[in-house]
């Protein structure tokens, strides 16, 4: 389990736990189990997974029943990056001249997973660690509907702000043309890096994270092309993969022509 903590739930009883922002409260019955989530707003969010018991069950949440295969108590948690591309605005443009390479870091915002069992644990849920806006990145067909965060783009790691549960994303830019690269924005396919730590195995495992490193291939104006480093980044550490890279069921042409469809006619 890479050392995520995990819990062993009785029957009937309400359980809570908060990261970042984002609180989730669980209840397990005899082969089915309840949860519900919600981001509360704080002014120093949670940088450790708190944990209390026998809480009162809040009536004002949207609650989802799972129904389970055995009778398993335990849950366990988990960090994930997001099931979509993420778009990283700042409020200042990074220039990258021509012929020339430039590497830069920021954050990504990090999923919680919650599954049961042991041996072979079921993913239960997912839910992100603090509350995302969603945009729309690209042309209207080829395009896809990504999540926004704002974020400096930072030319050295250590000046990265981190909020209590992120990911440090590092970002290389080829430009290869003959203008300069001029932007204040970046896009993450954050669904297709893989999640890593940094450190020993015993640190705390909501921390000292990292995504993989995501190329930036720029051959002319309005000429970009996205793709994802098959090597791990130099960070002078051990990195330990803890999640691998995903791909949504709805990634697709058609889809994304549904999507863009529902987005315009708000049908």
């Amino acid at each position: 389990m890479n050392g995520y903590p995990q819990w062993e739930l009785e029957q009937g009883a309400v359980y809570r736990w908060t990261l970042g922002t984002l609180s989730i409260w669980i209840s397990r019955e005899a082969r089915e189990w309840l949860y519900a989530w919600s981001h509360v707003q704080t002014v120093e969010p949670v940088s450790e997974l708190t944990f209390e018991s026998d809480v009162s069950k809040p009536e004002d949440l949207s609650w989802t029943r799972v129904i389970a295969p055995d009778a398993t108590r335990t849950v366990s948690f988990a960090p994930r990056l997001a099931d979509r591309g993420v778009v990283v605005k700042s409020d200042e443009s990074v220039t990258v001249l021509p012929h020339s390479n430039a590497e830069l870091y920021v954050p990504l915002p990090v999923w919680l997973t919650v599954s049961a069992g042991v041996n072979e644990p079921r993913l239960l849920f997912e839910a992100p660690t603090r509350e995302l806006h969603r945009r729309w990145f690209g042309s209207s067909m080829q395009g896809s509907l990504c999540y926004s965060v704002f974020a400096r783009l930072a030319s050295d790691r250590s000046e990265v702000r981190l909020l209590p549960v992120s990911a440090i994303c590092p970002i290389r830019i080829r430009n290869q043309s003959h203008e300069q690269f001029r932007s204040d924005s970046v896009f993450v396919q954050a669904n297709q890096c893989k999640l890593y730590r940094l450190g020993e195995q015993h640190a705390h495992p909501f921390t000292n994270l990292q995504s993989s490193t995501v190329v930036v291939s720029v051959a002319g104006v309005d000429e970009l092309s996205f793709s994802v480093a098959s090597e791990r980044a130099r960070t002078g550490g051990d990195l330990q993969q803890v999640a691998d890279w995903r791909r949504r069921p709805d990634d697709s042409w058609w889809k994304r022509g549904y999507m863009l469809f529902q987005r315009i006619s708000n049908y």
